[in-house]
């Protein structure tokens, strides 16, 4: 776990928590079925386009039996929460804080009914439940706060590339490994027939900075987009994975304003199209500092487990590793700086510094799984961050180094840090916790906070290892429970270390599953002097475009969701083997 200075989302200036209470329901918005436009969907949620407004709700999914009973409220209050004092740190301005909405039921049954024949087969076990939702403007137009004439514009169209650029971070011991998790998981999806061929596409060429590394990688989402590249124009997909190559040839023709599609011209269009994508993902459009406090640390795996990124056993990792390198298959992990505050490097350094070896991460996950909940992870998070915020705030009054060095003395890092998951812990286990179990979160302070519904025991080694193996203490009663739910009560120890880990991974995998959208709109090549330099992109003297550069889908992920994680790398791992020992097998015949 670490804190980061503050930074606002947009502004550069806090914005109120919500617009309404814990007390109080928010007014109804209208929503008219026949105005909206179906954008897409992931696992989680469907993404509908308000075309008139320029803005897209995202509604949460549920099956059927697993519907919100306060219609979403917490779910979406915990969201935004999150994403104006955790994820604003490190992406800034690239990121905006959504605004809350509340619907009707009948209106969102009206709008399911409308969108399901849009929606893909294998997606329509889950349907939108929650009354509540996020609404952001919709990123695939202009986002700027400018106010611009039309005559500026060269180009009536407004088009929108949408990269999920996927996990370009490894620490470099588990570099040691040939095959980054985006190139493995190929394997999979070949074998359960999700893809016809493996896209050569590896995020690590993306996140090299080396300008051939990226335009080649582009190239290669391009050829196959798979779920990974999409381009908009005004709003509207023309381009996916569901696309043919002509489909391409057309937009990229009417995109860069050729009318001739002779081999050399497709050629040209693509290669104006990865210069175009490369500057704009090298751009240093972000003004808010990144920086660090004290207390940033790393969650090292254990000596005593496989280093690597997978949570596989240690047999098939070296199967995998022989089939790898026996098929000449290696990823390039080689990098070179990225420009500071563009937007690949704020999303490699929010990799970076939250990333924790998955292996560690399930020890802990199986080990405490019946009593954590999503509550936990992320209000623990955001009240933390909120807390060095303010922390930040009067380090910046300080007017001279001696005090800033008596304010930081005030604040005892450790004990700010270790209280405030600890009352999280406190409130969600109150309220939250299994029936069945009860948590004990051991401290390595000096202090033993007592409450009758969770005891912090404290931990009497003054160098606690987070890494140890886990053990277990003497049951330890609610003096209020009966002796039947006593004994029924698991003996449970989870350390703060614990949690932050949990929290510094689930970041992690937001960070590594976000979308950078990047839009385009080419200006009067006399007009590109009164745009703002760092939101203008010439590619010659006569194609300049405006630009903005935007991150979504960065919602917070579930806890529980380790355990699908757990999962598809065991899968991963059992293709990777079946299917390259298959071809090794046909070479030597």
């Amino acid at each position: 776990m670490f804190f980061l200075e503050t930074t606002a989302a947009s502004a550069g200036e806090p914005r109120e928590e919500s617009s309404f209470d814990s007390e109080t329901s928010l007014p109804l918005t209208a929503l008219v079925a026949e105005d909206a436009i179906y954008r897409g969907e992931g696992n989680a949620n469907i993404v509908i386009a308000l075309p008139h407004e320029h803005t897209v709700i995202r509604f949460r999914k549920s099956l059927p039996g697993e519907v919100s009973p306060d219609g979403g409220r917490t779910r979406v209050q915990r969201e935004v929460g999150y994403a104006r004092n955790v994820v604003s740190c490190f992406l800034g301005s690239y990121v905006q804080i959504p605004e809350i909405v509340r619907y009707d039921t009948a209106d969102i049954a009206k709008l399911s009914n409308a969108v399901r024949p849009l929606r893909p087969e294998e997606r329509r076990h889950k349907e939108i439940t929650d009354t509540y939702a996020t609404k952001f403007s919709d990123y695939t137009f202009l986002d700027l706060q400018l106010e611009l004439d039309e005559t500026v514009f060269r180009s009536r169209s407004t088009f929108c590339v949408e990269i999920k650029p996927k996990q370009g971070y490894l620490p470099e011991a588990e570099q040691r490994f040939p095959g980054c998790p985006y190139c493995l998981n190929q394997y999979a999806k070949l074998r359960r027939k999700s893809i016809a061929a493996r896209s050569n596409y590896c995020p690590f060429d993306l996140f090299s900075g080396v300008e051939t590394r990226m335009k080649a990688a582009i190239e290669e989402l391009l050829k196959s987009p798979q779920n990974n590249l999409k381009i908009f124009k005004d709003g509207i997909v023309v381009y996916d994975q569901t696309s043919s190559s002509d489909d391409l040839e057309n937009v990229l023709d009417e995109w860069f304003r050729n009318e001739a599609t002779e081999s050399g011209e497709r050629a040209r269009n693509i290669d104006e199209f990865c210069k175009l994508v490369c500057a704009a993902l090298m751009r240093p459009v972000a003004q808010e500092p990144l920086k660090l406090s004290a207390l940033s640390r790393n969650f090292l795996p254990p000596p005593n487990q496989v280093s690597t990124t997978f949570c596989a056993a240690p047999r098939a990792v070296v199967r995998a590793e022989w089939c790898l390198r026996h098929a000449g298959k290696k990823c390039n992990f080689d990098g070179s700086e990225l420009p500071k505050n563009s937007v690949l490097e704020r999303m490699w350094n929010m990799q970076r510094l939250s990333y924790v070896n998955i292996n560690y991460i399930y020890s802990v996950y199986s080990k405490f799984a019946s009593v954590l909940n999503d509550n936990m992870i992320c209000s623990g998070w955001t009240k933390l961050n909120q807390t060095c915020n303010i922390f930040h705030a009067s380090l910046d009054k300080s007017t001279n180094a001696v005090q800033k060095m008596e304010t930081t003395r005030e604040i005892d890092f450790q004990m700010l840090f270790k209280s405030t998951i600890a009352q999280e812990c406190n409130d969600d286990f109150n309220g939250n916790c299994n029936t069945s179990s009860e948590c004990i979160l051991s401290t390595n302070t000096d202090t033993t906070f007592v409450n009758s519904d969770l005891v912090l025991q404290t931990e009497i080694s003054a160098n606690l290892d987070s890494h140890q193996p886990f053990y277990k203490t003497e049951s330890l009663c609610n003096q209020r429970a009966s002796n039947d739910d006593a004994e029924r009560k698991a003996d449970m120890q989870i350390t703060v270390e614990h949690l932050s880990a949990l929290q510094n991974y689930l970041l992690f995998v937001t960070a590594r599953d976000c979308s950078i959208l990047m839009t385009f709109r080419e200006l009067h090549p006399e007009n590109a002097s009164r745009m703002p330099v760092e939101n203008t992109i010439k590619l010659s003297e006569q194609h300049y475009f405006l630009s903005s550069v935007r991150v979504s889908d960065l919602d917070s992920k579930s806890v529980h969701s380790i355990e699908k994680h757990r999962r598809r790398d065991e899968d991963i791992f059992v293709s990777t083997i079946s299917l390259l020992e298959e071809a090794i097998l046909l070479t030597n015949r």
